[in-house]
């Protein structure tokens, strides 16, 4: 891989935008595939933001198929525990992916920090002849005609031109590309901030093991492990109309009122963030695609928004490098684009929202207590436990070739 900071480039085949984990994996996806990828990444170095923490088990065989698995596996671990706790009595459940043992190759979901998600694609990336990075490099307009795209970044040293056959925008839920090309992008923003905690503190002797949720109707969170023994997040929400200058002052009562008084002398960094159920137009314009979170975002209480984006990666450098090399027409990028859509706005979006209804916006104990009894069942069923498991892989796209 050439890293690149100004001037121009030959033109390649696919310029991608955004050096996240999604575009990166679907950069990589087409340089084992042959094809020539450019990357743009407005930031002076990819990787930079705290991000997904948690990979769920049906992503994994597409991370093997790149051959980026083993080494994440060195540098994350393997969890099998979900857990759900009832905050008010402290009740908690587990279901244990090892169910899944017999249904799939990695029965286990991977806690890696984004960083480090980062770190292993730009090693392999570097491997390849067929891609080009430019950092710093914010795209400012693009250009289609019937043979190809036209992209100009604001780069360190003053405007840069480059040239592609194709498009991909995976530079996130502000993207770009995806206003560029003007899509709207249609949902809501939710009443709620989430705010994302990263506490030194051992939150398994609390009964919470791997990742899952706390529920109640005011000190409802998700939480999962980052450093098995010594380090959890912990994500809680609350009204957006609270000042947000003074989310600190507030946050070590959440802490202790929500976890234990422990937390009153624990250590912990934070952030907070707006959460969203949007989804534009269309996730294709004619040579150019968008994918991940500049084409669909949602709310992070199901662990979707990760997963799906993957997805998206996954299948379109599959399409993608069939169209390039001649081995399909460009219909199929039609069709990939409307499986991706309809699969977020059937399925992703809304298990996203009745998630964050269980986990952020229960009313009352009563309310607690309806949505908890169908979880105690399928923990105590194996059969039931694996057909909840199953159904996430509902967010699967078809093998297209």
């Amino acid at each position: 891989m050439r890293s690149r900071q100004d001037g121009s480039v030959n033109a390649h085949e696919v310029i991608v935008v955004g050096a996240g984990p999604v575009g990166l994996t679907h950069a990589l996806g087409l340089a084992r595939a042959g094809i020539g990828v450019t990357i743009l990444e407005a930031r002076q170095e990819a990787g930079t933001t705290p991000g997904d923490l948690v990979y769920q088990w049906n992503v994994l065989p597409g991370l093997d198929r790149l051959g980026i698995l083993d080494d994440l596996l060195s540098v994350g671990y393997c969890e099998p525990h979900t857990f759900y706790r009832v905050h008010s009595t402290g009740e908690t459940v587990t279901l244990d992916l090892g169910v899944m043992k017999d249904d799939c190759p990695f029965p286990f979901n991977l806690h890696v920090r984004q960083a480090e998600v980062t770190r292993i694609l730009l090693e392999h990336l570097d491997e390849r002849s067929e891609v080009t990075i430019f950092l710093s490099s914010a795209l400012t307009d693009l250009a289609q005609d019937d043979h190809g795209v036209t992209v100009t970044s604001d780069g360190p040293k003053g405007e840069v031109t480059l040239r592609a056959k194709w498009v991909v925008g995976a530079d996130g839920a502000h993207s770009a590309v995806r206003r560029a090309l003007g899509l709207s992008f249609v949902g809501i923003t939710w009443p709620e901030r989430l705010v994302s905690v990263e506490i030194d503190a051992d939150l398994e002797v609390l009964g919470m093991r791997g990742a899952g949720a706390v529920i109640d109707p005011q000190f409802g969170a998700i939480a999962a492990c980052v450093d098995p023994g010594s380090r959890w997040r912990y994500i809680y929400a609350e009204d957006r109309s609270m000042p947000e200058n003074t989310i600190d002052s507030r946050m070590k009562n959440v802490l202790v009122e929500g976890l234990s008084a422990e937390m009153a002398e624990a250590t912990y960094t934070w952030s907070s963030f707006r959460i969203h159920q949007r989804a534009a137009a269309t996730f294709r314009r004619d040579r150019v695609m968008i994918i991940g979170d500049a084409a669909h975002i949602t709310n992070p209480a199901s662990g979707h928004g990760m997963s799906s984006g993957l997805f998206d990666a996954f299948a379109l450098s599959e399409v993608l490098a069939a169209v390039v090399s001649g081995q399909a027409d460009n219909s199929l990028l039609d069709r990939w684009a409307e499986e991706r859509r309809h699969n977020y706005v059937e399925y992703a979006s809304p298990t996203s929202s009745e998630r964050k209804k269980f986990v952020f916006n229960l009313e009352d104990d009563a309310a607690v207590e309806q949505e908890f009894a169908p979880m105690r069942r399928i923990a105590e069923d194996p059969d039931r436990m694996r057909a909840w498991f199953t159904l996430a892989q509902s967010l699967e796209p078809p093998r297209w070739l």
